[in-house]
């Protein structure tokens, strides 16, 4: 990854700790800022604000019958939905609008995919004037 990306912060999160460890450290070897979170029953004492604020987050699914917003919601982060970009890892491939913030990757999934979308977003995302000015053109008819 591109040396103008190192220092963002990425939350990890998924419903398999070596699936969650593998990522942690693949990121981190990308010079990324990297926090993963275990998911137990100590997530839900944990504050948001114990969290922190991240760039991204990643959430992987390994099982086909775990539910991502359960994931979000035991992780006390549903209310980040919109507000982060979320990357979701899963074997159940959905289209969102990159303006939604919610994007997705199968699984199972290779490295060099996950490094390569996680570079997109984070610098489609580090272009906060370019995608405001998009936003905020009226339409015109021609």
């Amino acid at each position: 990854m591109s040396a103008d990306l190192a220092g963002k912060r990425v939350l990890v999160l998924s419903d398999n700790d070596r699936l969650s460890r593998a990522i942690e450290l693949n990121l981190k070897y990308s010079h990324l800022e990297v926090m993963r979170l275990a998911l137990s029953s100590q997530v839900q004492e944990e504050s948001q604000t114990e969290i922190g604020d991240f760039d991204l987050i990643v959430m992987a699914m390994s099982s086909s019958t775990s539910e991502p917003i359960v994931t979000l919601a035991r992780a006390s982060l549903v209310g980040r939905i919109g507000q982060v970009p979320l990357l979701i890892i899963s074997d159940r491939p959905f289209h969102s609008d990159p303006d939604d913030q919610v994007i997705h990757l199968n699984f199972p999934f290779d490295i060099d995919g996950l490094h390569d979308k996680v570079k997109e977003i984070l610098q489609r995302d580090s272009e906060p004037t370019r995608n405001a000015h998009q936003k905020a053109r009226p339409a015109t008819l021609s």
